[in-house]
């Protein structure tokens, strides 16, 4: 039995038993690593369960697609209906739209030369810049102007041609002189665009 310290004294002293410790074993070159954990990404089902549809990919798709349609229709519409753009609206608003250059310059030219503005009218575009009615009223209404003719034929390329016209006017040395722009139209025929 022990006893408990006593002040001043000293204190007994018990053996302890030794024991041991047991061999390390030491190190291996390579250790091997830890296994990783595989955690699911946020959004994600964690691994083992099958993945969910993608629903904004989806989501995306179907408003790309209807944006391309929107997108489409109004190119449609604009470009066959109004105002046109895609539409060759190079033939004349009341002559035979299937006139080559030389019989639709003598048709025309006959009108002018007998004076019918309405008749030279009809053979102006309808993509003219200006109206079939004040393009012909703007350059051809002067009663004293003599007999129009053709002077020189310049074709620009398969669509627009040039026609240098000119004309006398009784009593003036200086001829009367304009350029005619013509316009092809799909159906091969030509059409007054304007007056130069």
């Amino acid at each position: 039995m022990s006893y408990p310290p006593q002040p001043g004294g000293p204190y007994p002293q018990q053996p302890y038993p030794q024991q041991p410790y047991p061999q390390q074993q030491p190190y291996p070159s390579q250790q091997q690593p830890y296994p990783q954990q595989q955690w699911a990404q946020p959004g994600y089902p964690p691994p083992g369960y099958p993945p969910q549809p993608r629903k904004r990919s989806l989501l995306w798709l179907w408003i790309t697609l209807g944006v391309v349609v929107v997108l489409a229709a109004g190119v449609a519409i604009t470009g066959f209906v109004a105002p046109g753009f895609l539409v060759n609206k190079n033939h004349p608003v009341g002559a035979a739209g299937t006139l080559p250059e030389p019989q639709f310059m003598n048709e025309l030219l006959g009108k002018l030369n007998a004076h019918d503005l309405a008749g030279a009218a009809a053979y102006v575009c309808e993509s003219a810049d200006e109206s079939p009615a004040s393009l012909v009223h703007g350059h051809f209404a002067d009663p004293n102007v003599g007999h129009y003719r053709v002077r020189e034929v310049e074709p620009l390329h398969e669509i627009t041609q040039f026609v240098d016209v000119d004309s006398d006017f009784p009593g003036n040395p200086t001829p009367y002189r304009a350029t005619f722009t013509l316009r092809q139209g799909p159906d091969g025929g030509f059409c007054l665009f304007g007056v130069i």
